[in-house]
């Protein structure tokens, strides 16, 4: 037996096993944890090369193993209290099997496992790795062209499609302090009712948290340009 064929048994490698464990991290405080100084739980979904899989995450919990096939990108995503924007990460053969768990990679990782769903071999060929080089804001990029170049074939992380930013306003937002469930969105403080709100963001759903009025604030923007806000009592 050869040295190198030899060192190739020995050696531990991600790609070269048929089921893979892959420890997955919250990577940070979330920002509603930092409000009210308690952990969240979440609810973990995640697609391990066969089926998309569900699993409780309770309170305190920072890392957690599971297990996936090797054969392509896996996609991993936690709501926190099951309910409230994703944090995300992903796997690809020949990567570190520590995955940290971020908001940034969030809706791209909501996104592709909802495309698992129905178009595993497509999805499972796409390097994230690769967009993210080329794309490191992936909230920026136009899911609807994204997914159908994906399915195409014809995808190219140096070509994509991005979304423009959209400039909305609100004047009925209460008064407070509202911090913003992803540290790359600013949060935003109202000093009087009536005061016109101004957002600078992509297509998306945004959550903002006023804890001395214990309320939910829901700001969506759609391709088409529309937008909506919605307050509700906070889930915390």
């Amino acid at each position: 037996m050869s040295i190198l064929l030899l060192l190739s048994l020995l050696l531990p490698s991600c790609s070269l096993e048929t089921s893979i464990p892959v420890t997955l991290t919250i990577a940070e405080e979330h920002p509603f944890e930092a409000l009210y100084g308690e952990d969240l739980w979440y609810e973990l979904s995640y697609y391990d090369g066969t089926v998309i899989r569900t699993v409780h995450v309770g309170k305190g919990i920072r890392d957690i193993t599971v297990s996936v096939t090797s054969g392509g990108l896996r996609a991993f995503v936690m709501k926190p209290l099951g309910e409230l924007g994703p944090i995300g990460g992903f796997f690809e053969p020949g990567g570190s099997c520590h995955v940290s768990l971020t908001s940034e990679n969030g809706e791209m990782a909501d996104l592709l496992l909802s495309a698992f769903s129905y178009r595993p071999d497509a999805v499972s060929r796409l390097s994230m790795e690769k967009v993210r080089k080329e794309n490191p804001d992936l909230s920026s990029i136009d899911q609807a062209i994204f997914l159908s170049d994906l399915f195409d074939g014809t995808l190219n992380p140096k070509a994509l499609s991005l979304y423009e930013e959209g400039h909305i306003a609100f004047d009925s937002i209460p008064e407070g302090t509202w911090v913003s469930e992803r540290y790359e969105v600013p949060s935003f403080s109202v000093g009087m009712s009536g005061e016109e709100v101004p957002f600078d963001i992509y297509p998306g759903v945004y959550r903002y948290i006023e804890k001395e009025r214990a309320l939910l604030l829901t700001v969506i923007y759609t391709e088409e340009g529309e937008a909506s806000a919605t307050i509700r009592k906070a889930p915390i």
